[in-house]
């Protein structure tokens, strides 16, 4: 072969460049693996769905030699439409995780040790059987407690049905988490159901308040959709968007106007919308007589609302309040939406639904119908704090790291705690026992989900893989569980218990079918369900009213501790989920750039006042505690306001999320008072 002086220098430059390299970088740069995988086999699909976020979007499962490969969206399928947020893809990474608890586990050292021992299922499951068998309640404790996460309705929840009739419903809570969900709690109280559909496409005015729905959407897909609907056509006939937030949110970013407002009080800027829209006489009059009660109580319960105070308080000049409910009148339809915050902007958001008479068929909100699931509470550790369990399940969430205050008591407290994870999360490293369960891609599924348009959906599939490690799907844990207590009913065959449930549903033909990508049906056409299941068969203001005349406006920082810190969930770390995941981490911030670390957001002038740069190492701190995080210094941030992500600052969940950031959920919640320092 002919060298010419070029190639000649090529290798020249070549040879001393790996000289200058370590030694182990020259022996892993040139030596062949010798792990190296062999060459590909024999391709197949597997249709499911996702299943690492409760939207159920239909996947594709690239398989070589029944090796899962890769994922896409099936693009037919009515809830994505062969969209896929970075969880989806993410998926590979949780199934192929090094971490992965393999076979069940038993404490032997102190809780929190990491010592364990490796169990058989059959010792697993006699040991629970055991503990179960020994708790008696008291007087000052309940005997068995369990603690779900508020997911969509599956066949899973079908046997956490059975073991909850078997310990007792009051036994049994469902842990969400509220910046991921909608506002659950205002539809519980106003319309007696959390069936409630929300329509975004309907909208021509969206004003979201406190809600970085593009991030934070329950199923971001549909979210990403719905904006892309919202903005479709000529530019006169598109939606206008309003962001209500203290941050400059992703949402913020894509919307027609930006209104900071100070953290917690957005609620108290709906009320005044409300009294401005009742004043003016711009609300829907024949929707709240013939579809409202309560609305006279509520009406005077505004009476003492000042606009200059609610301007005050929220940090919202009138001029924008006044302009924004000239909008709400204007723009038909308009809608207000939030997530599961407080109960006082849940409620105040969604009455504002109510006075512009978008709620019921063809509205932006309807009835939806389906099954309610497991709703989630807001109270769960204050209550099992006042009664502590003898014994604890814990099923695929973390309390000790969303609640970490509340929950370490409750942990020191009971007696034994059963954690079901696939990692070891803080929870499942302060148990007892731990059962490790399949990964969404190595189990069936059989679920109800909701469409973009409102429309419920069935999917049914079977596992798009086998599993990898003795691990269980959590309702065969569930069932057995049930069993122990007594429940003969449920059959001792998992697998003859799935089917069954699949057959009843009238969905056996979708799932023996799922190799040709269809594995859904639509159930159920939007607005179908009532929109009310109260006794009046009406939208209640009533429990709003009642709220008010016990809670004022919040109370601003001050003092020692004089920023408001705001909490946001980035779209990577949705239900404060995936930071054990490298791609999702590296996919964290995409406004900031910030990756692996905490960050916190904020105005020049709240930098200035604390003497700090952009780009330093900072403590945040609070009357509980103090964080560390990078600071970000921008004008798109309201003065007086640190807004910190909420996902990192993991004490376990595997190597890639362990040590890695900050818990700001550890030093307080929403419009927590902070100050701000060099580390």
């Amino acid at each position: 072969m002919e060298i010419t002086r070029r190639g000649f220098f090529k290798l020249g430059f070549f040879a001393g460049a790996t000289s200058a390299l370590p030694a182990w970088a020259g022996k892993k740069l040139l030596t062949p693996r010798e792990d190296a995988p062999p060459p590909p086999g024999e391709e197949s699909f597997a249709y499911t769905v996702c299943g690492l976020c409760p939207a159920g979007c239909g996947i594709r499962v690239r398989r070589m030699d029944g090796r899962a490969v890769g994922i896409s969206g099936i693009p037919e399928h009515p809830v994505n439409q062969g969209g896929l947020c970075p969880k989806g893809p993410a998926a590979l990474q949780e199934l192929y995780h090094p971490d992965r608890i393999r076979a069940p586990l038993t404490r032997k050292g102190p809780r929190g040790s990491g010592q364990w021992k490796e169990i058989s299922w059959e010792e697993a499951f006699r040991a629970l059987a055991e503990k179960i068998a020994g708790a008696k309640p008291g007087n000052a404790r309940m005997s068995l407690a369990a603690l779900t996460s508020a997911r969509t309705w599956d066949i899973q929840g079908s046997a956490l049905r059975d073991l909850a009739d078997s310990m007792g419903r009051n036994n049994f809570f469902a842990l969400g988490f509220p910046m991921s969900e909608f506002p659950g709690d205002a539809y519980e109280r106003m319309h007696a159901s959390r069936r409630v559909a929300f329509h975004i496409s309907r909208a021509r005015l969206l004003v979201s308040f406190g809600f970085d729905w593009l991030q934070s959407y329950p199923s971001p897909v549909e979210a990403q959709m719905a904006f892309a609907q919202l903005r479709r056509g000529p530019a006169k006939s598109r939606a206008e968007i309003v962001q209500v937030e203290p941050r400059f949110s992703v949402t913020a970013g894509k919307a027609d106007q930006w209104l900071p407002v100070h953290p917690g009080t957005e609620g108290l800027l709906a009320l005044a919308l409300a009294k401005q829209l009742i004043a003016h006489g711009a609300h829907d009059k024949a929707f709240i007589r013939e579809q409202s009660r309560g609305f006279e109580d509520f009406r005077n319960g505004l009476d003492s609302l000042s606009l200059e105070e609610v301007s005050k308080a929220t940090g919202v000049p009138e001029k924008e309040i006044r302009l924004l409910t000239l909008k709400l009148f204007s723009i038909k339809p308009a809608a207000a939406i939030t997530n599961r915050g407080p109960l006082l902007t849940q409620l105040a958001v969604h009455a504002l639904n109510a006075l512009l008479g978008n709620i019921g068929a063809g509205g932006v909100f309807s009835g939806m119908e389906g099954r309610e699931g497991f709703p989630a509470q807001t109270d769960v550790w204050q209550k099992l704090a006042a009664r502590p369990p003898e014994a604890l399940l814990v099923d695929r969430v973390n309390p000790l790291f969303v609640s970490p205050a509340g929950w370490n008591g409750i942990m020191r407290q009971t007696p034994f705690v059963a954690t079901v994870s696939s990692f070891m999360s803080e929870t499942a490293l302060s148990s007892d026992l731990v059962l490790p369960c399949h990964t969404p891609l190595e189990r069936g599924h059989c679920s109800f989900h909701v469409s973009a348009d409102g429309s419920s959906v069935l999917d049914a599939a079977p596992k798009a893989v086998e599993p990898l490690y003795d691990t269980k799907d959590p309702g065969e844990i569930f069932l057995a569980l049930a069993r122990a207590l007594g429940k003969t009913s449920v059959p001792a065959d998992y697998d003859s218990y799935f089917m069954s449930r699949v057959k009843k549903l009238g969905a056996e033909n979708l799932f023996n079918a799922s190799n040709k990508g269809k594995i859904w049906r639509e159930t159920s056409a939007a607005s179908s369900g009532k929109p009310y299941a109260t006794p009046s068969g009406k939208f209640e203001f009533g429990p709003l009213t009642e709220l008010l005349s016990r809670e004022g406006a919040p109370k601003p920082p001050g003092g020692d501790f004089p920023f408001a810190m705001h909490l946001y969930a980035p779209l990577a770390f949705s239900f404060a989920e995936g930071a054990h995941l490298p791609y999702l981490q590296s996919v964290a911030g995409p406004q900031t750039q910030e990756v692996w670390e905490t960050w916190a957001e904020m105005h020049p002038h709240t930098a200035g006042r604390s003497g700090l740069s952009d780009g330093e190492a900072i403590w945040v701190e609070s009357r509980r505690g103090k964080i560390k995080a990078r600071a970000r210094v921008t004008r798109a941030a309201m003065p007086g306001v640190v807004s910190l992500p909420v996902g990192l600052g993991h004490t376990a969940y595997g190597r890639w999320a362990k040590g890695l950031g900050s818990n700001p959920l550890e030093i307080g919640e929403e419009g927590t008072g902070v100050r701000l320092w060099k580390t």
